[in-house]
C-alpha cells in the first residue's frame, strides 16, 4: 500500500469532516489502526480544522455541518468510549450552529422591529394628514357658515371709516336686527401693544354698548363672531387696555360708521 499517495487522495479530510459512507469510515479507522502516518496525519487535520474554527469563527461549507452533526450523535450514542478531538471538533461545530441560529434569529427580530417602525412612522404620517384634513373642513365649514350669514337679506354691512388716527384704518361690521347676530371683518388697523386691544361699540340712544374685543388675527378666520346690540345706530373701534373697558375711550377711537 503506497500511504503518501492514500493520504494525498483527500479521504482523510473527508473522513474528519464526516462525509464518507460507514463503510468507508471503517476502513479509514481500520488503516489508521494498522498504519502510525495515517493516524498522525488524521491528528493534525483535526487539530488544524480545529484551529481554523476558532480563530475564523466560521462554518464549514454548506452540507458539512449537517454531517458533523449526524457524526456527533452516532459517537455519543457509543458507550464507554473516550473523548477524542475529533468528537471535541464536533461539538464546537455543533456549538457554532447554535451561535448561528441565534444570530439569525436576531438578525429577523432586528429586521421585524425596524419594519414596524417604518409601519409607525407611515401610521403618524396618515394621523397627521387626517388631523390636518379634518381641521380644513372646520375651517371650510366655518367660511361657508360666515358666507351664508353674509348672504342673507336683512344682513347689513356698516363699513366704518378712518377717524384720522390712522388714515388707512377700516373695518366693517355685518349686522342683522333678525337673526340678532352681528360679525366684524377688519380691513386694516394697527397693530396694538400687547397689553392694548380693540373694542368695538354700538352707538345707541342710552349711550354707547360694548359688543367686545376683539384680535386683528383670529385663526385665519376673516370675521369674528361679536355681541349683538339691538337698536345700534352707528359703530366704532376704539383702542383700550387688554381685556376691554366699561366704556370708550374718545382719543382713541380709530374707524367710525353710522348704521343707515
Amino acid at each position: 500500500m503506497d500511504i503518501k499517495a492514500y493520504i494525498s487522495s483527500g479521504i482523510l479530510e473527508q473522513y474528519v469532516l464526516g462525509k464518507l459512507s460507514p463503510q468507508e469510515e471503517a476502513e479509514v479507522a481500520q488503516k489508521a489502526e494498522q498504519h502510525p502516518e495515517i493516524r498522525q496525519e488524521l491528528d493534525a487535520i483535526e487539530m488544524a480544522l480545529e484551529e481554523y474554527a476558532l480563530l475564523h469563527g466560521k462554518m464549514p461549507p454548506p452540507g458539512v455541518l449537517s454531517a458533523i452533526l449526524q457524526r456527533l450523535h452516532a459517537e455519543q450514542q457509543l458507550p464507554g468510549q473516550a473523548p477524542t478531538r475529533r468528537r471535541r471538533l464536533l461539538s464546537y461545530a455543533a456549538g457554532l450552529l447554535l451561535v448561528v441560529a441565534v444570530a439569525g434569529l436576531l438578525a429577523f427580530y432586528q429586521k421585524t422591529r425596524q419594519q414596524e417602525g417604518v409601519i409607525a412612522g407611515l401610521n403618524q404620517q396618515m394621523e397627521a394628514v387626517r388631523q390636518s384634513c379634518d381641521s380644513v373642513q372646520l375651517v371650510a365649514q366655518q367660511l361657508e357658515n360666515i358666507l351664508d350669514f353674509v348672504r342673507q337679506p336683512a344682513t347689513r354691512a356698516i363699513a366704518m371709516e378712518s377717524t384720522g388716527l390712522s388714515p388707512d384704518a377700516i373695518a366693517t361690521v355685518f349686522y342683522n336686527p333678525e337673526t340678532q347676530r352681528s360679525l366684524i371683518g377688519v380691513g386694516q388697523l394697527p397693530t396694538p401693544a400687547s397689553d392694548k386691544q380693540y373694542q368695538l361699540w354700538a352707538i345707541t340712544g342710552a349711550g354707547p354698548v360694548s359688543m367686545g374685543v376683539f384680535e386683528l388675527a383670529a385663526g385665519g378666520q376673516p370675521l369674528q363672531e361679536v355681541s349683538f346690540v339691538s337698536d345700534a345706530q352707528a359703530f366704532a373701534v376704539t383702542l383700550e387696555n387688554r381685556g376691554g373697558s366699561p366704556a370708550p375711550t374718545l382719543d382713541q377711537m380709530y374707524v367710525l360708521g353710522n348704521n343707515s
